[in-house]
């Protein structure tokens, strides 16, 4: 019986235990809840806080110029207003050297200015050239860069394009027009008429020379033209042997030089207008053993020209770089394609390609001109770059 009883109490205390317990726990929990919903307040508010501050901080101006990437797809980094912009490029043609360096400068820098190049050859056709410009206005393309094989030839299809609002570039070559073209040009007068004064000066003032022009009718070609033609009339014993257009056309002016070397046995020095086709016409004399007695001058300053003058095949050169001529043209498009204002002549600077000892040799015959120069290697790595430091 005691035992019973003392059972029967355990029993109950341990009831009221667990019904003091029950409350306890019940209790506790009001007060965790309580301060659960607290904690869900706080943070809804601060989320709420947060988003607003984050809208207020999108509508504010910022301090930076976003800048335009390679990509056709805007960036964070993109002007949003820079939309890719399609160029149409009337290319003389692109089988010389000059011309495919060209085009791999310009596509470099269509990444950069987030343009689409379509590049045509004209293979040395007006007619084609026409054609090719005709069509572009066609396609509405944004604007339209031209290579003039001759200036006057394009000028009905130019006005084409003008009325049709496209803008246009005519390269490395003065079209006077009224159709708001832009002309992007270099030196050509005074760089290659310098050119000229160093070969004559290299050769004392004396002896025969040859040249190898582009084509008549062509802004560039013409210009050089004269420029060599009022150098030579400075050194009344320099006789001009032959002078004949090699066009664009490396095999022509191969033939041409082959033909003078037969026919002129005492040539000492050749001026070609152009790399493109100075490297043919080197070949010739090369093949006829006759590279020691004829000294060189050219004109692009292309990687293989500088290092031609680095080794002594050519004496001089004059740094434009296929390369950045394809770049800068296609940021000046990109510019116009985009409405930039700019002057009807635009000049990419340029540089003579000479060694400190041929500088010093022409100078010591008499040459007295201050030019702006730099020595083969350093061209060399200005040509290999396709960097065109051009703003607007």
């Amino acid at each position: 019986m005691l035992r019973e009883s003392a059972e029967g109490g355990d029993v109950e205390q341990i009831f009221k235990f667990r019904f003091k317990a029950k409350n306890f726990l019940r209790e506790e929990n009001m007060e965790k809840r309580k301060i659960f919903r607290k904690l869900v307040w706080v943070v809804v508010c601060f989320t709420v806080f947060s988003i607003l501050l984050t809208a207020c901080a999108g509508q504010a101006p910022t301090s930076e110029k976003p800048t335009s990437t390679q990509s056709v797809s805007p960036t964070p980094s993109e002007k949003p207003s820079e939309r890719t912009v399609k160029l149409g490029m009337a290319m003389v043609d692109l089988t010389n050297p000059f011309f495919v360096q060209m085009m791999e400068g310009g596509n470099i820098a269509a990444k950069e200015v987030n343009a689409e190049v379509i590049w045509k050859s004209s293979e040395g056709s007006v007619e084609k050239e026409v054609a090719i410009i005709e069509n572009f206005v066609a396609q509405k393309v944004d604007c339209i860069l031209i290579d003039p094989i001759d200036t006057e030839a394009v000028k009905p299809a130019m006005e084409k394009a003008y009325k049709a609002g496209i803008p246009l570039v005519t390269m490395g070559n003065y079209v006077e027009t009224p159709y708001g073209n832009v002309s992007t040009l270099y030196n050509d007068y005074e760089d290659y008429k310098t050119l000229t004064e160093i070969l004559c000066y290299y050769l004392g003032g004396k002896g025969n020379i040859v040249h190898i022009f582009g084509k008549k009718g062509n802004y560039v070609s013409d210009e050089r033209l004269k420029g060599f033609e009022a150098a030579v009339k400075e050194f009344p014993d320099i006789k001009v042997l032959a002078e004949a257009p090699g066009e664009w056309d490396p095999a022509l002016s191969q033939k041409i030089m082959e033909d003078w070397l037969t026919t002129y046995p005492d040539i000492n020095g050749l001026a070609v207008w152009h790399d493109g086709v100075m490297y043919s016409a080197v070949t010739a004399i090369k093949n006829a053993n006759r590279l020691k007695d004829i000294t060189i001058v050219s004109y692009d300053g292309d990687p293989e020209s500088s290092q031609m003058v680095k080794n002594g095949e050519l004496i001089a050169d004059l740094l434009t770089g296929a390369k950045r001529i394809g770049a800068w043209n296609v940021k000046v498009g990109a510019a116009l394609a985009r409405g930039a204002k700019l002057n009807a002549k635009v000049y990419l600077p340029s540089k003579f390609v000479i060694t400190e000892e041929t500088l010093k040799k022409v100078q010591a015959n008499g040459f007295t001109k201050k030019i702006d120069w730099v020595t083969p290697d350093e061209a060399i790595d200005i040509a290999n770059s396709a960097k065109v430091d051009w703003k607007y």
